[in-house]
């Protein structure tokens, strides 16, 4: 898999960023980049250098037109993960809760448009919109639900069991990466083939260990990749 980003450190912030240009002969307009630490007494300063420039300025250019839209100021974070996935987090403040909307309804529907419009110039990359980190801190919490699901699994001496709690489909995929590494999978549970759905219309889903042949089967899609 193509690497995204690369991260640096020095002593300061325009170290780290000088480094990167003088070995690359790039000059620092060329360049996007994050900071991901200042420095201090402890630790050296880090940066990060987006590879593909062409991506970063495609979603910047789509998230400040998103703020210009609304006639309001905020910040905008944008990062990417070891999979090639951009993360672009606004943040609004004032309107915030309202743009987020009962449980994230709003935010879905912001984040389809805008992934839409990314995805319409840039077909392959894939990006998430967020405002204050609330899709980021479900994501979480759902991983940390998954976490005391297995130990409770572990001590049971069962081979799965079912996540009884809300989550959205975005979430169902950030915990399968994690049960993956685990040597679990997350899925619909379904009966006699149909998909079982929760007294409030949600879908079911159970927590499974894996076997030994679908173990081998990720490694060698892993080997591929």
């Amino acid at each position: 898999m193509k690497a995204r980003y690369i991260d640096l450190e020095g002593r300061t912030v325009d170290e780290a960023l000088v480094r990167y240009l003088e070995e690359h002969s790039k000059d620092i307009s060329e360049i996007r980049y994050k900071v991901l630490q200042l420095p201090d007494r402890n630790n050296n300063a880090r940066v990060r250098i987006f590879l593909d420039t062409e991506d970063f300025d495609v979603i910047d250019e789509v998230a400040r037109e998103f703020l210009h839209r609304l006639g309001v100021k905020g910040g905008i974070d944008i990062d990417v993960d070891e999979y090639g996935r951009y993360y672009v987090n606004f943040d609004i403040r004032e309107l915030d809760s309202t743009l987020i909307g009962h449980q994230g309804q709003t935010l879905r529907a912001i984040n389809h448009i805008l992934t839409s419009i990314v995805k319409k110039r840039k077909p392959n990359v894939r990006v998430q919109f967020d405002i204050a980190h609330y899709r980021r801190r479900r994501v979480k919490r759902a991983i940390n639900k998954a976490i005391a699901i297995l130990k409770i699994m572990e001590a049971q001496g069962r081979t799965e069991m079912a996540y009884d709690a809300p989550i959205q489909s975005d979430e169902v995929e950030a915990v399968r990466r994690f049960l993956k590494t685990r040597g679990y999978t997350m899925e619909r549970l379904k009966v006699r083939g149909r998909r079982i759905k929760s007294k409030t219309g949600e879908p079911v889903y159970i927590i499974r260990k894996l076997s030994e042949e679908e173990m081998a089967q990720e490694l060698s899609e892993v080997e591929e990749s």
